[in-house]
């Protein structure tokens, strides 16, 4: 499961009390185009109701963009979300806040996936540069303007993550799912590793490290076809 809390001020000074919202994102069928629960709880207005994010590619692109089509989901109940408000001088803004994703399973907790900060840029209201970091796809920044009569921190999210991996306000496309070219080797379908996009190609050298795949002598980057779809289904 991913944990997004959402804290006002910056990443160091996160706790508890200031927490603004909590986004939870869980498994309801594990599979290459799996199935996600989503569930949204916002301070001073408590959980929203869940939604599901229906057969997204796992592995195939930024966690960033699985929480953003989340959010979208379960602010908007819809697939896609409309254009945001025009900012002006009289909208709602913050001055800083942070989010954090995190990794919870049976075996780890904790493990940590992405971070943002997002600042107001100047003393323009609605204006802000966000900051992403990434465990596999590293760093990227954004300058974007959002804004709105009610401040809505998880919307402020959504909106700074379009930006970022969109270069649009509302959601991109769906990502592509990311599969490799095979080669077939003495009767068998391999493919080569270091030919894979990220993040695939990070997640496949872990699931490889952790001794999920057979090493076969002489076909160390040459894995098997069918354990990329192993990969793809429980990775």
């Amino acid at each position: 499961m991913l944990k997004v809390t959402i804290h006002s001020g910056m990443l160091e000074d996160r706790t508890v009390s200031n927490q603004l919202a909590v986004l939870d994102i869980a498994y309801q069928n594990k599979s290459a185009l799996a199935d996600y629960l989503v569930a949204l709880s916002l301070r001073n207005f408590g959980e929203l109701e869940p939604a599901m994010v229906m057969k997204y590619p796992r592995w195939s692109a930024s966690v960033w963009v699985l929480i953003a089509r989340a959010l979208g989901h379960v602010l908007y109940r819809r697939t896609q979300v409309p254009p945001s408000s025009k900012v002006d001088r009289r909208c709602a803004y913050a001055t800083r806040i942070c989010a954090y994703v995190e990794l919870l399973t049976t075996e780890q907790r904790g493990l940590e996936l992405g971070s943002v900060e997002i600042l107001q840029r100047g003393k323009a209201r609605g204006t802000y540069t966000a900051l992403f970091e990434e465990d596999i796809l590293g760093s990227r920044t954004v300058e974007f303007a959002y804004g709105c009569k009610a401040l809505n921190s998880a919307e402020l999210l959504m909106r700074s993550i379009c930006w970022a991996y969109s270069k649009t306000d509302v959601l991109g496309p769906i990502p592509a799912l990311i599969l490799p070219t095979t080669m077939c080797v003495d009767g068998i379908d391999r493919f080569h590793v270091a030919a894979l996009s990220e993040p695939a190609m990070t997640g496949f050298r872990r699931y490889q490290a952790e001794g999920n795949v057979k090493v076969e002598p002489g076909f160390e980057s040459l894995p098997r076809a069918e354990d990329y779809v192993q990969f793809l289904m429980k990775g």
